[in-house]
């Protein structure tokens, strides 16, 4: 036991004991909570998910495709930090690893050979390859998220706890469940299930509901067919909020 317990590093189990009180807070939301709390829970994941997760952890930083403004840069970093996903050091290493060996043994979230469930919820057990993220690590600004990553996270906890135990979970354990949850079936279900517009070296497809709930992340065989593209939508009626965004914010600043 102690083996097993030394095989994973620290990161890797405070990451599931995070993860298994953000699955819990859905408990005492149901109970107790009020019709504002739940507002404020999808607002917060909105912003950890769609300026977060897909804008800037995905297609900014693991695959470089669109150039943002350098605020835009630390807003959707401490974004998706916020989420409970893991720094971005670690997601970006393990997502570049999983487009290098996609659905290939090296996969680090292949469902085909690791299986659902240990794609969909342990999937923080992956040791991310370093040498994909030699400019991240080079960073002061991602070094010091990925060094004090859970030590900022329980003061965020204590400083929600301290204004109002309900908004602890409302705005930050309840939109990190659904945040979690939400990237993890992009990992597992459009590996397995969904249509296809691109005959793609791998089992990636489309989701619609997956595309809408994800902010276009569901879109996954799009992807997979040209990476580098910020946006994932293939036809008309594809809707990618992420790469909305993006568009918008690039008129905006003229990138």
């Amino acid at each position: 036991m102690i083996e097993f317990i030394k095989k994973y590093s620290r990161d890797q189990w405070l990451l599931l004991l995070a993860q298994t009180i953000t699955h819990l807070s859905i408990i005492p939301l149901i109970m107790y909570g009020l019709w504002y709390h739940w507002l404020i829970g999808f607002g917060v994941y909105f912003i950890t998910g769609c300026f977060g997760m897909t804008m800037t952890y995905h297609r900014l930083l693991s695959h470089a495709s669109w150039v943002a403004p350098r605020w835009f840069q630390y807003f959707g970093t401490l974004a998706g930090s916020y989420g409970l996903t893991g720094s971005t050091i670690g997601w970006v290493a393990i997502h570049k690893e999983h487009h290098h060996h996609t659905d290939k043994e090296g996969d680090p979230h292949s469902p085909e050979h690791m299986g659902f469930f240990r794609v969909q919820w342990l999937s923080m057990f992956q040791s991310p390859n370093p040498r994909y993220v030699i400019p991240l690590i080079r960073s002061k600004f991602h070094g010091f998220l990925h060094k004090w990553y859970f030590e900022l996270h329980l003061l965020i906890a204590i400083t929600w706890c301290l204004i109002d135990p309900m908004l602890l979970i409302s705005a930050y354990l309840f939109p990190a469940m659904i945040l979690w949850n939400a990237g993890s079936f992009i990992n597992t279900l459009t590996h397995m299930t969904g249509y296809r517009n691109w005959d793609t070296n791998d089992n990636s497809t489309n989701i619609p509901l997956l595309g809408i709930l994800m902010w276009g992340e569901g879109w996954h065989n799009n992807h997979h067919w040209r990476p580098s593209d910020p946006s994932f939508q293939s036809k008309w009626w594809e809707f990618d909020i992420g790469g909305l965004f993006i568009k918008k914010l690039c008129q905006k600043n003229k990138l």
